[in-house]
């Protein structure tokens, strides 16, 4: 009798077992490869957990992979055998792409799904994330610069509100540097960045040029690319009203009021709201040229095709909630990068947000007049050599016109090879 109940007892405790076996292989795992760190992670494992248990079927894994470039590195690696999905750069997609490694998003979603974003993302997002006419990949951590000033010290020098154009904003900065305790040494200036690709581009756009035409041909060097840098130029050796940084120098100065005004990302803000500035803190739009315009920055997310059917169904899944108006007004409250939905700017997460810091809105909106960079992998290349071109320029190693040109020049040259 003891043999026939502990022979039971078996029996039930292998068929929990298997049960228990069969619930977990059911489950469809997805790796996620990401580099998002600080606020960005928190808030990416959030909705990540809140999906993960609204979707008991399926399981998102996150993988932290440290930095984009490594990140680059481990997915050229990776290509006989990628994550399901991964964050990617307009031109690391293209590459993919091109290569037939990735699943369009087209080919995942309904077309009441495609209608659906079609109408609310915002348009410039969706053109990002086409691809010869398909949609390939979906945006992720997208961001606008930005100007940070020190209200205190603008309104100390008769400044009410922050400059709408580059000739208000020279203008402001000559007024806002000066020798404040009498040594003949300038102890404060108006403002002060490193060498910046990405405002150089918003100027160009601003006053009409371009950075390449449709076969990937160098334009920045144009009248209206010389333009762009001679408002730097003519702030760090003419009006003494700026000064070149490195790393995160600038910030440094501006939360120890050295300088009144710095620029950077509209994601900046969370991290020198975090250093606790002892003045008050603002936040505005970048200055308008001849018309306003901004540059998109940030990555985006796609599904590779060696994921068996059930694991790209299922990324799929968790991007549509990842972009759903709900959960972009979350990313962007608790990050401050862009909401990639019209409609998340009106859910009370936001409006909350708005309500809290002046000119945010304003700031967000700027998508409204936004450019982007070129898709194509070779401009990896081309923004290097505009970024050395520029600090040829503004260190005076060469005349901002032949900068321009030597790196249009090496552009076409990589081009040909």
């Amino acid at each position: 009798m003891k043999k026939i109940i502990y022979c039971l007892f078996l029996i039930i405790i292998l068929l929990f077992s298997s049960c228990q076996d069969n619930g977990s292989t059911a489950k469809t795992t997805v790796d996620f490869w990401h580099v998002m760190g600080g606020p960005a992670d928190e808030a990416l494992t959030e909705l990540v957990s809140r999906f993960n248990n609204d979707n008991p079927d399926i399981k998102i894994v996150l993988v932290s992979v440290g930095n984009y470039e490594q990140l680059s590195q481990k997915l050229m690696a990776a290509t006989k055998n990628p994550p399901v999905m991964s964050q990617v750069y307009e031109s690391w997609t293209s590459e993919f792409y091109d290569a037939g490694l990735l699943t369009p998003i087209e080919n995942l979603c309904t077309e009441e799904y495609l209608e659906d974003i079609r109408s609310d993302i915002f348009p410039i997002l969706i053109k990002d994330n086409t691809f010869s006419g398909k949609l390939v990949s979906m945006p992720f951590n997208k961001s606008v610069p930005a100007y940070f000033y020190n209200d205190d010290l603008y309104k100390k020098n008769g400044i009410s509100s922050f400059p709408v154009n580059w000739e208000e904003f020279k203008s402001d900065m000559k007024k806002m540097t000066y020798d404040e305790n009498g040594d003949k040494e300038i102890d404060i200036h108006g403002t002060a960045f490193n060498v910046n690709v990405w405002l150089f581009e918003c100027r160009l756009f601003q006053y009409g040029g371009e950075l390449t035409d449709s076969n990937l041909n160098p334009m920045f060097q144009s009248k209206s690319g010389i333009r762009a840098v001679q408002d730097d130029y003519d702030m760090i050796e003419k009006d003494k009203s700026a000064y070149i940084t490195t790393g995160y120098q600038h910030q440094d100065d501006f939360l120890s009021k050295k300088i009144t005004t710095m620029t950077g990302s509209c994601v900046s803000l969370s991290f020198i709201q975090a250093s606790n500035p002892d003045f008050t803190l603002r936040i505005a739009p970048v200055p308008a040229g001849d018309k306003q315009a901004v540059v998109i920055s940030g990555t985006n997310v796609a599904i590779f095709n060696k994921a068996t059917k059930e694991q790209q169904d299922a990324a799929m899944k968790f991007i549509q909630f990842f972009t759903s108006t709900k959960s972009q007004a979350f990313w962007s409250y608790k990050t401050g990068y862009l909401p990639v939905r019209r409609s998340s700017l009106s859910d009370t997460l936001l409006v909350s947000r708005f309500a809290e810091v002046e000119g945010l809105r304003a700031v967000y909106e700027q998508i409204e007049h936004s450019y982007l960079e070129p898709q194509a992998k070779e401009w990896y290349i081309g923004r290097k050599l505009l970024g050395n071109a520029l600090e040829y320029a503004l260190k005076n190693s060469k005349t901002i016109e032949k900068s321009l040109n030597d790196a249009a020049k090496e552009f076409n040259e990589e081009l040909k090879r």
